[in-house]
């Protein structure tokens, strides 16, 4: 049944005024009727039983409204009835009428029949699109069907609008656009959109980039003459038209064209573009519908057209679309998963299957592996062993084609390099073409011919472009081959590689890369066998010439990311040594897709000595989950194809004798990555001096669960040279697997659990442990852990026991007074070794004050200590320095920066500097003292023999009588740094972090 919209005039009344006999001969003639095929649908047994009414149901349920319009004055012209054909074309009329147009009724007979035979050769012309795909088709069917569905106008389960009249569908080459635009224009030749248009116009970009300044209407109506008359009927109901506008990337006009000299005259003669841009803009026919497919290169020009567009990303074949893709191409379940399981296992190549082409390539080329016994393992190792493999696989051996693979290849760059995916019959017109050189790669759909483009060629996906380009470069040029002479377009691969081209032209990237693929030796020979092509002998000398140039100072290469994918491509060993050579330190961000390259190379690099990892979480393979409930489970699979890498990676660590260094940054790593990790730093062939991994702010960085139990086996491991630095990130189960480590690794005297959150159970594991007479931890911190009042009074029995414990830092925790006052109760016993206390953010006030001073005033081991952020009024600055006073009091460093001190209170640190003779630095900064609080400070500094070092304060005015008393300061205690925070003071603070790490 076809949903259709109601007839422009009242079909029942009509109907109900023929008599029993004269709706008898309606219903016969009808059938005579030569409209199409629209007479077919209708259910002839009840068309014979029902009456008027019934029949016009009928008719409107079952039958296109255009047609029902013309089919009905038809019969009842032929039944001389015609009071009742006029009647019907005065309603017809009346609806034209409302868009100041009036019709004969010839013309509006030839309106429909043009109509109706515009949608019958457009039904034909997109279905056949629809079924051209290469393999089956089905999965493409549910691709298209699923995105279908998000377009407003196409999903019947849409609610009712108003809706945006622009949707744009992006996404990178080959994952489903034009399939999809093409989709849509077959749904409205079948009436099957959910929102009714009368006419629909599909406009290829990359048909329209061909044509010269021209009129709205002709850009429009170019391949329809006969409705030449009609177009200001038809525009006038820009509301009832949908444009669909395909390829908008492909239009390659110039930044800021688009917005300019906008047109809102369907008749004035404009550039092509600037009329699209009138259209996009709303300048020109604003109520119409658009639908736009563009590759993300052209979404900001959009973004600056687009009125309120709704954007869909095609995201192309799902993971689960791959998967039943592969199981219907090859038929047995075992190929099939195997095959899977391969282009899994290649995070890069698994990328690119999520376009239909691509799946289609490497089910092709592993298939025909397998059925002749062929190992496909290797093939999927990288993309230029797969691509080249499937071109080969597709002629036989010494098939002597090497004029057309020239050609191809050659049209491949120029394409590439003008950012066009479409040949034109003039492009093969220029480098001396004809389609029948071209014809063993169509007979094989490596290129194809567009179907509703007549005389465009288009390559079966942009990434077989780009492989064709590189072996455009790599093949050995012949004698008589003029490249400059037909190639001056195409430039050289020195520039294919720079930072500027690539910027310019991202799809460079993946031929450069296909570039080092092919300078294997092993491709070379397999493509000379079957073509007869030799690869030129100067290609390993053009990648060297590429490399990384540090003499030079800059890379030929654009960054190291991208030079260590494309080394990995080339699987050359030398060609690898040779090139990481020259790196002594280095800096990787890995994710699921730079593990593989970034692995193979780094085992080369013979003489690194730092290396420092960042693991991303956020661009492993897709299905990863954000929850952190689930996200190991679902990253399992992910682990499993990382594993090889990985262990790869860090085989490192055991095999090259001049690491020294380790830092992880910002990491996310497994359990089994941990594991891997950790094993081979633990090996008895590990010469690391130093893993670290530093400050950071909260949450940015997470070992998964489990992963502290790996982290304890590496800590038991013999003493390293130096101590090792360790610092992560655990959940309340791992805490168990942590203290067993502290225990039993006697090298371990550094550990920042940072930004974890301590909870009951590992809190007391982790008291327990440290109470331990076997763990020798000197340097804890606990910043940001969620700690407690009541936590401290744990804490303060490990400080009365801990042999080894000197530096403590529990900044960022709601300790509170009385959290202060267990934790001196601890310091106050004379076994405690405590030196150094980090509290500051901790909530304290006075009272906690009074309880440190307390503490102070006795013999203690504690000599410096962190107050900073905490307001402690003028009450806790005041016991402070009477502490501070005392000659018991062995504090060295005391940091006071942000208490909110007032410039009184300077009266009392004058005092206590004056007694004390131990403190050597002090910092005030961050607090409102004064001109007058400086002042005092100053005189009581300017007395001689003082012990303070460095003093950190904040001065507002600086005034001439400071300055004096600066300078007479410098004269009597030359030792003393004043750090007056005129520049950039949050990085110049002298920080208790620079003591505890």
């Amino acid at each position: 049944m076809v949903s259709s919209t109601q007839v422009n005039f009242n079909l029942q009344a009509l109907l109900e005024q023929l008599s029993q006999d004269e709706l008898s001969k309606f219903k016969s003639l009808l059938r005579t009727v030569s409209l199409g095929n629209e007479v077919q649908k209708i259910p002839q047994k009840e068309v014979d039983e029902a009456d008027g009414k019934q029949l016009a149901e009928i008719l409107i349920s079952h039958c296109h409204s255009y047609w029902t319009e013309l089919a009905t004055i038809q019969v009842f012209e032929k039944m001389h009835r015609v009071d009742l054909s006029e009647r019907a074309k005065d309603e017809l009329r009346g609806e034209q009428k409302s868009v100041h147009t009036r019709y004969s009724f010839t013309t509006f007979i030839l309106h429909v029949r043009f109509g109706n035979r515009y949608r019958l050769i457009l039904k034909t012309k997109f279905r056949e699109m629809w079924q051209s795909w290469p393999g089956d088709r089905k999965e493409v069917r549910v691709m298209a069907e699923r995105y279908r569905m998000l377009i407003p106008f196409s999903n019947p389960r849409m609610l009712p609008g108003p809706f945006s009249h622009t949707v744009v569908l992006h996404s990178p080459a080959g994952l489903g656009k034009t399939t999809l635009a093409n989709k849509l224009m077959l749904d409205w030749t079948e009436d099957n959109l959910i929102q009714k248009f009368k006419y629909a116009f599909y406009l290829s970009c990359r048909e329209l980039n061909r044509l010269g300044p021209c009129s709205f209407a002709e850009m429009v109506f170019r391949d329809w003459p006969e409705w030449q008359d009609d177009i200001p009927h038809i525009l006038a109901q820009a509301q009832k038209i949908l444009f669909v506008i395909d390829g908008f990337d492909e239009l390659g006009a110039p930044p800021g064209a688009l917005i300019q000299d906008l047109c809102g005259d369907w008749e004035q003669q404009k550039p092509v573009p600037v009329l699209l841009g009138s259209l996009l803009k709303r300048k020109m026919l604003p109520k119409a519908a658009l639908l736009v497919t563009t590759r993300p290169s052209a979404l900001r020009d959009l973004r600056f057209l687009a009125e309120q567009p709704i954007y869909i990303r095609v995201e192309g074949f799902l993971e689960e679309d791959r998967r039943a893709y592969f199981l219907r191409h090859f038929g047995d379940e075992d190929q099939a998963m195997r095959a899977f399981e391969l282009m899994r296992s290649n995070a890069a190549l698994f990328q690119l299957g999520s376009a239909p082409a691509v799946c289609w390539i490497v089910c092709t080329t592993l298939k025909l592996q397998m059925e002749k016994g062929e190992d496909p393992a290797p093939t999927c190792l990288t993309s230029t062993g797969l691509f080249l493999r499937f071109l080969c696989s597709q002629f036989p051996q010494g098939a002597q084609l090497q004029g057309a693979l020239r050609a191809l290849s050659h049209l491949a760059a120029q394409g590439l390099w003008a950012q066009m995916s479409v040949l034109h019959g003039e492009d093969l017109e220029r480098v001396g073409v004809q389609e029948s050189d071209l014809r063993p790669f169509l007979d094989r759909d490596i290129l194809r011919q567009d179907r509703v483009s007549k005389g465009c060629y288009s390559f079966i996906h942009l990434s077989f472009q780009q492989f064709l380009t590189a072996l455009f470069y790599a093949l050995e040029k012949e004698e008589e081959e003029d490249r400059d002479g037909h190639a001056w377009d195409i430039g050289d691969v020195q520039k294919m590689l720079t930072r500027e081209e690539r910027l310019r032209n991202p799809d460079l990237i993946q031929a450069g890369r296909f570039f080092f693929g092919l300078a294997n030796e092993k491709r070379a020979k397999e493509l000379e066998a079957t073509f007869g092509c030799q690869m030129s002998p100067e290609i390993k000398q053009e990648l060297l010439r590429c490399d990384v140039s540090r003499k030079n100072g800059h890379s030929m290469v654009a960054d190291l990311k991208e030079l260590l994918c494309c080394l990995y491509e080339s699987q050359e060993d030398e060609l690898v040594k040779e090139v990481m050579a020259q790196f002594k330190e280095i800096t990787l961000h890995l994710n699921a897709v730079d593990i593989a390259p970034s692995s193979f190379c780094v085992k080369h690099c013979r003489n690194l000595q730092k290396m420092s990892l960042q693991v991303i979480k956020e661009t492993l393979p897709e299905n990863v989950a954000a929850s952190e409930s689930n996200a190991e489970a679902e990253r399992s699979q992910d682990d499993q194809d990382m594993l090889p890498f990985w262990t790869d990676l860090c085989s490192i660590f055991g095999s090259n004798k001049d690491l020294m260094g380790l830092e992880i940054n910002n990491s996310f790593l497994s359990a089994s990555l941990v594991k891997i990790l950790c094993e081979q730093i633990a090996s008895d062939n590990c010469h690391l001096q130093r893993v670290v991994h530093p400050p950071r702010p909260a949450n940015l960085c997470a070992f998964s669960r489990g992963c502290f139990a790996t982290f304890a086996r590496l800590v038991t491991c013999p003493p390293l040279r130096l101590p090792k630095l360790v610092s992560c990130s655990a959940t309340t189960q791992q805490w168990a697997d942590l203290s067993l480590a502290l225990e039993a690794n006697q090298s371990l005297m550094c550990v920042n659990l940072s930004d974890n959150e301590l909870l009951d159970e590992g809190a007391k594991l982790l008291y327990t442990t440290l109470r331990h007479p076997k763990c020798f931890l000197q340097r804890l911190s606990l910043e940001n852990c969620h700690l407690t009042e009541a936590n401290c009074k744990d804490l303060a029995a490990v400080l009365v026991v801990s042999r080894e414990l000197t530096h403590l830092c529990l900044a960022k925790n709601s300790l509170k007074d009385t959290g202060v006052k267990f934790l001196c109760e601890g310091l106050s016993y004379p076994e405690c070794k405590l030196q150094a206390l980090v509290l500051w953010n901790c909530d304290i006030t006075s009272d906690g004050c009074c309880s440190l001073a307390k503490l102070l005033q006795e013999k203690s081991s504690l000599s410096c200590l962190d107050l900073g952020l905490n307001h402690i009024g003028v009450t806790g600055v005041k016991v402070l320095c009477e502490a501070l006073s005392k000659p018991l009091c062995n504090l060295r460093c005391l940091w006071l920066w942000g208490c909110s001190i007032p410039p009184f209170s300077c009266e009392d640190l004058c005092s206590a500097l004056s007694c004390n003779q131990s403190l050597i630095t002090l910092d005030l900064g961050q607090n409102p003292l004064g001109s007058s609080g400086v002042k005092m400070l100053f005189k009581t500094l300017t007395r001689p023999n003082g012990t303070l070092q460095t003093l950190r304060l904040k001065i507002d005015d600086f005034n001439d009588e400071l300055h004096k008393l600066l300078e007479e300061i410098e004269e009597n205690n030359p030792q003393l740094i004043i750090d007056t925070e005129k520049h950039d003071p949050w990085k110049k603070r002298p920080s208790s972090h620079d003591f505890m790490i």
